[in-house]
């Protein structure tokens, strides 16, 4: 051991020589690894810029010939870039993005899709935050001009959806909800037609499972489906609108894990019912998971519009409340497997922290049913929900730590169910001298989501409201807190809960 640094105390009692590295790697990012990726942004920029006409050019002028990055720069920006869009979109397979990616004469849908890419890229880096809008007008021009292609199969290829169902996200994040609601609509068609809700019924399985390109081909084609299918209900749970994607013709098996998809290894998984009704015995792949609890919460929201048209609420021996037992049951019995510390490595992952934070959210929208329906709930049944509100609490800790751009989209709506739940319920006994602490946690939660996401501020904005009514009196001309054309949403999102 160099110099008069201290042995630490096990090496000193083993009696082994301790070596230490006094050179210290640097750290942050290589040398010359964001000029590569802006270098290799701005190529794409300009190389799909559409050139004026000839003819009525001036001859004296020359075209912008931007410097054409190295191979290996171009290997490196993309790779950031997959990194950075994958956690909250994991359907591409990586390697197979690579590949195409760095052709010069790749397909247009090949060429929409990568800007789409590159701009949910730019949007998460504070770097690049000045090429996100150039690079979404143009992934959208591209894919709108798709519609003209003569050969129709561009417009409704995989890669097309892809790209749309992207674009959609991008939207959510940084414009309108119901312009991204409309966006989804172009991506959902594509997919309907491309019938990827019955993949698994139309290709026989046996040799899928048995020819690892095949199988991952149709793995990316199933996690494009489910993708959509999750996208479909988030973007209409808050009016309870008809779904595109439908469950009743469904046959796509639910996504195997993230490991055996990026390395090509078959798996063969299980359907959605199935899983739904093997809850309790065991977790699913995080993604997977994500799709079933997804799929219950839709039923949860939605279950009053079948409930039976009486003045009294259903009785507990009727088929509607042995229905809602048994969900409310799955919900539950999934969440006792999923529950992790906050401190879990596991949560690193975007996708496994929304998870564990949908399926305490699902505990609270079954809960809410219970008391929309006047069902007599004691104190025991109100303590479900309520530590499953103090659960989201702590899982927004882990939330807020990590990059807001990491986070999945329709984080802020979990925050907001947790806190309004805890508003409405704040007489709840011993534990409401602390719920106040608990809502500002959630507030500075979605203070710092806002920055990417519109959704978190319009929560925000909700919850410093001092009640409903004063809402409602807002002026739309005078501080609104949402363009004139949102208005109707932003005031719609109190009947969500």
């Amino acid at each position: 051991m160099s110099g008069s640094r201290q042995q630490p105390g096990l090496c000193e009692d083993s009696g082994t020589a301790c070596y230490v590295n006094e050179v210290r790697s640097p750290r942050g990012p290589k040398k010359g690894h964001l000029k590569a990726l802006r270098n290799r942004i701005e190529y794409v920029i300009h190389s799909t810029i559409p050139e004026p006409n000839p003819v009525s050019r001036s001859f004296d002028e020359s075209p912008i010939t931007p410097t054409t990055p190295s191979d290996h720069e171009k290997e490196n920006a993309d790779m950031i870039e997959a990194d950075l869009v994958h956690p909250i979109a994991p359907m591409l397979h990586q390697a197979r993005y690579f590949c195409w990616s760095q052709r010069s004469n790749k397909p247009d849908p090949h060429l929409c899709l990568q800007l789409a890419m590159w701009a949910m890229a730019a949007a998460g880096s504070a770097h690049l935050q000045h090429m996100r809008e150039s690079l979404y007008k143009r992934a959208r021009t591209k894919l709108e001009a798709l519609d003209n292609d003569v050969d129709t199969a561009n417009a409704t290829s995989l890669q097309a959806a892809q790209a749309w169902l992207l674009i959609t996200h991008y939207e959510f994040r940084y414009m309108g909800y119901r312009r991204a609601w409309l966006t989804a609509g172009r991506a959902f068609r594509i997919i309907q037609l491309a019938k990827l809700h019955e993949i698994d019924r139309l290709n026989d399985i046996g040799v899928t499972i048995s020819l690892p390109d095949i199988w991952t081909e149709a793995e990316e084609k199933r996690r494009t489906y489910w993708l959509a299918y999750c996208l479909d209900r988030f973007l209409n749970i808050t009016y309870e609108w008809s779904l595109s994607l439908n469950e009743e013709a469904l046959y796509t098996y639910l996504p195997a894990s993230e490991a055996d998809f990026q390395h090509g290894r078959p798996t063969l998984t299980t359907l959605l019912y199935d899983a739904m009704e093997d809850s309790g015995n065991k977790t699913l792949p995080t993604f997977a998971e994500t799709i079933v609890l997804t799929t219950l919460c839709w039923h949860s929201v939605t279950f009053h519009r079948v409930t039976p048209d009486t003045d009294t609420s259903p009785s507990p021996s009727s088929i509607f409340w042995k229905r809602h037992g048994r969900l409310y049951q799955m919900v539950q019995q999934r969440l006792m497997l999923l529950s992790l510390p906050a401190s879990a490595p596991e949560l690193h992952d975007p996708m496994r922290l929304f998870t564990n934070m949908l399926a305490n959210s699902a505990v609270i929208w079954f809960h809410n049913v219970m008391e929309a329906l006047q069902i007599d709930i004691n104190d025991q049944m109100l303590l479900v929900p309520l530590y499953s509100a103090y659960e989201i609490v702590t899982l927004a800790k882990p939330l807020v730590r990590s990059s807001y751009f990491k986070a999945h989209p329709f984080s802020p709506m979990l925050l907001y169910l947790s806190a309004k739940f805890l508003k409405s319920h704040s007489d709840c006994g011993s534990v409401s001298e602390d719920n106040q602490q608990r809502l500002e946690e959630l507030k500075k939660a979605l203070r710092v989501l806002q920055g990417g996401n519109n959704l978190a501020m319009n929560y925000l904005e909700l919850l410093d409201c001092e009640s409903s009514q004063k809402l409602c009196s807002l002026s739309p001309l005078g501080g609104s807190m949402l363009e004139e054309t949102e208005q109707p949403f932003f005031l719609d999102i109190l009947n969500l809960f």
